[in-house]
């Protein structure tokens, strides 16, 4: 008895020493990474952490073409632009319909100054757009200035034609507050509808039920403009502006639209593909500033530009406002104005 006594007593002492070695075992292994990560950075893990910030400052390849463009100089663009404008003139004449139609609207240089001539890299071009790209240096695309005149001129005259019989348009930009601005500022000033707010699905096809919303913003502009505001407690009267502002938001630039449009204005037809599937599917028509990665396919109308580049956007916006102006009689801001005339905003390109 005492023999299986002791022997049970050594085995528990055995297993004791064992508990305690492989705690100590773990606790030297917690102290081992303790210090792992305590110790201060070694030349490698800085060199590393140096080069990561040094990565994020590079900019892109397609930053870096619009930069180079934003610094040449004035005379740099006029030079440039007598080269082009001779090619354009010369493609005119050996195209003697397009050359009947064509009208100037722009110069070169004005529209080299805002980078309208500059597409994506490569690796992001639409091969329906192999007409539009004049040439390919370095990762981007060229866009063919001649293809840009010949839109524009189009599309002014489309545009022009649609507003003197009383068409109604619908301009269509979301991106950057410059072009949201701008896009409501020249539909307002041609009497069109706007969207600058994100595209809701079925603004056009599903055009009942967005009118529920428009007929309760105007509801609630009416209230706040001519009813009585003052018979309901602050709380609701907080609610209520809350609501206007939201609804007004989406719905602001189409709160008087009863019908489709007749035109879609759009600036970015990648973008905003699901507008342009809706209006494609209800036969309304199209005109579109296309980048290289566009497809031309589904528009009616291409201006093929540089829609990253917020200058382009905001002279293109305007001369189809202009269109629009011609044909309801009023003044035009941009076409038939000198380059130095053109007011256009300082930023270059936008971020994406």
């Amino acid at each position: 008895m005492a023999e299986k006594k002791s022997s049970a007593g050594s085995v528990k002492t055995a297993k004791a020493e064992k508990e305690t070695k492989s705690t100590k075992t773990t606790k030297a292994a917690k102290n081992t990474k303790v210090e792992k990560e305590t110790k201060p950075a070694t030349k490698a893990t800085k060199e590393k952490k140096v080069e990561k910030e040094v990565k994020v400052d590079i900019p892109s390849e397609n930053e870096k073409a619009t930069t180079e463009v934003e610094v040449k100089s004035e005379n740099y663009y006029k030079e440039k632009a007598l080269e082009i404008d001779e090619g354009i003139n010369a493609k005119l004449e050996a195209n003697p319909a397009v050359k009947a139609k064509f009208k100037k609207l722009v110069s070169v240089s004005k529209l080299m100054e805002t980078g309208a001539h500059i597409g994506l890299t490569s690796k992001k071009w639409n091969p329906k757009m192999k007409k539009y790209v004049y040439a390919k240096k370095g990762r981007n695309h060229i866009i063919d200035l001649y293809h840009t005149m010949v839109g524009l001129s189009e599309a002014f005259t489309f545009l022009k034609d649609y507003a003197s019989k009383g068409k109604a348009a619908l301009f269509l930009g979301t991106k950057t507050h410059i072009i949201k601005k701008q896009i409501k500022d020249q539909a307002r000033r041609v009497n069109a509808y706007y969207v600058n707010q994100r595209w809701l699905g079925g603004t056009l096809t599903n055009l009942k039920t967005i009118m529920n919303s428009t007929r309760k913003l105007n509801e609630l502009v009416a209230l706040q403009k001519f009813g009585d505001m003052s018979k309901y407690s602050k709380k609701e009267q907080v609610e209520k502006l809350k609501e206007i502002e939201r609804l007004n938001k989406f719905f602001g630039g189409i709160r008087t639209m009863t019908s489709l449009p007749d035109v879609l204005i759009v600036n970015d037809p990648v973008e905003e593909k699901n507008a342009i599937a809706e209006a494609k599917k209800l036969g309304i028509k199209i005109i579109a500033i296309c980048n290289t990665n566009a497809n031309p396919e589904d528009i009616d109308i291409v201006i093929p530009a540089n829609n990253y580049s917020i200058k382009s956007v905001y002279l293109i916006i305007g001369i189809l406002a202009d269109a629009m102006a011609a044909g309801q009689n009023k003044p035009m801001l941009y076409v038939g104005k000198k380059d130095d005339e053109i007011a256009l905003p300082g930023a270059f390109n936008q971020s994406k």
